[in-house]
């Protein structure tokens, strides 16, 4: 079993222990999720309210007992993903992927950040190039951006690491 993380709880809603969830869309398809400290919980229920996922754990129906879980991560069993269209990526299966320019590794996956319009790698340097590991931001955005098994190739964009 690999657990991995899709995201974590906010702020909780209402009274009958709604929890704002921030992170991963697929958690929609979720039947159960893994609750750092507290173990499996089953969805009860999930909706949006004013463009944000409030999630209802089995077990979680007052307002104090959601105020414990805030902050949390939030796993999922990766068998219980959903398959993603072609170009599609769970940000964990981007993770520690080498990142190549002009054929030279210039550094490894360490975070995604979701900038609204498209998501963006956080890379932190590796080897010649960016000895001091700075760590760099990539829209991972095609055509400039391909990802592939042995890792994300990337086009050379002026002054990204210059």
């Amino acid at each position: 079993m690999r657990l991995v993380e899709i995201g974590r709880f906010g702020a909780p809603y209402a009274l009958q222990g709604g929890l704002k969830f921030r992170g991963e869309p697929v958690v929609a398809h979720l039947e159960r999720v893994y609750v750092e400290g507290h173990g499996w919980r089953a969805v009860e229920d999930l909706y949006q309210v004013a463009g944000e996922v409030v999630v209802h754990l089995a077990g979680v129906t007052t307002r104090e007992l959601a105020e414990a879980l805030v902050g949390l991560r939030v796993y999922a069993q990766v068998e219980d993903l959903p398959p993603l269209e072609e170009g599609q990526y769970y940000y964990f299966a981007l993770m520690g992927l080498p990142v190549f320019v002009e054929g030279k590794q210039v550094g490894e996956v360490v975070d995604i950040l979701d900038a609204g319009a498209q998501d963006v790698l956080v890379v932190r340097g590796v080897g010649e190039r960016l000895r001091d590991r700075t760590e760099r931001l990539i829209p991972l955005q095609a055509p400039y951006v391909r990802v592939e098994a042995e890792g994300i190739f990337v086009e050379p964009i002026p002054g990204l690491f210059d």
